[in-house]
């Protein structure tokens, strides 16, 4: 497979955001319950245009559950979350619960983009029509640019060959292009991926990292969630690391990777090692 090509890909619009200093992403003290549980407790994250940030942890630390809340497909029950110079929700003064706005939910939904670890991918459709749906039914946008940009970034992934097959018909790694050609599509300013190498060969691995990197070039933020140390530690500008429900360490691939402070971070680094 030759490696994704992603000179030509349309950039991120993220003029306002940088002319006004702000991260792509700012999370300020969120908190999420599922009954009794308290999954997420005060975290606290940014992630700037251009920056490649892994969120890392052992399962059930609360990392999922801050993707969907990210992704704006669960909602935190405190705290504050906005994108760029959109808030999407915040708390009200003296109340300890936040108010998410709707309009401002649907402006955000337009400025990210999320890679599932399933992929997410419509059975019924074929490939180009997969790229192709949210940008006309959410964005509204015309049919034919659509089209365009979608082939053109079926062809930058090398994927182009098999724009009429049905997913079913694809391997996995071509599958979770697809589903990166999907998210780009719309354009995003920012780009989450939910175990972005959980089923990748060492070279289609080594392919996910150029392509993340090659889209912090372009000015795109990235989230990862992800497992694998390896490339948490390539891929990454910062990685903060989460355990129960909180961010016990955040810094450098090296200082959290290599130079841990925390104990909970080393004793979790050495059980990855085994």
């Amino acid at each position: 497979m030759t490696k994704p090509k992603l000179r030509e890909m349309p950039r991120p619009d993220i003029s306002l955001t940088s002319a006004l200093g702000l991260p792509a992403v700012y999370v300020k003290d969120a908190r999420k319950s599922f009954g009794d549980k308290e999954v997420l407790r005060d975290v606290s994250l940014q992630i700037g245009r251009g920056e490649v940030v892994s969120l890392i942890g052992p399962s059930g630390a609360g990392k999922s559950t801050m993707l969907r809340c990210l992704a704006l497909l669960d909602t935190f029950d405190s705290g504050e979350l906005a994108y760029g110079n959109v808030r999407v929700c915040a708390n009200e003064p003296g109340s300890e619960k936040t108010t998410y706005d709707k309009a401002a939910m649907r402006q955000a939904r337009m400025r990210f983009g999320i890679v599932f670890q399933n992929y997410n991918l419509f059975p019924h459709y074929t490939v180009l029509k997969n790229v192709m749906d949210a940008p006309i039914v959410v964005q509204r946008r015309d049919p034919k640019e659509v089209e365009e940009q979608a082939r053109t970034l079926l062809e930058q992934l090398d994927i182009a060959d098999h724009a009429d097959k049905v997913p079913d018909q694809l391997s996995g790694g071509q599958q979770q292009r697809v589903a990166i050609a999907r998210a780009l599509c719309m354009n995003p300013q920012v780009i989450f991926f939910d175990e972005a190498t959980s089923a990748l060969d060492p070279k289609l691995t080594q392919d996910m990292h150029r392509l993340i990197r090659r889209l912090a070039k372009d000015g795109m933020a990235v989230g990862i969630v992800t497992h694998e140390m390896g490339f948490a530690r390539e891929v990454s500008d910062r990685i903060a690391f989460l355990f129960d429900g909180q961010i016990v360490e955040e810094g450098t691939p090296e200082e959290v990777l290599v130079h841990p402070t925390d104990e909970r971070t080393k004793r979790f680094l050495a059980n990855a090692e085994d």
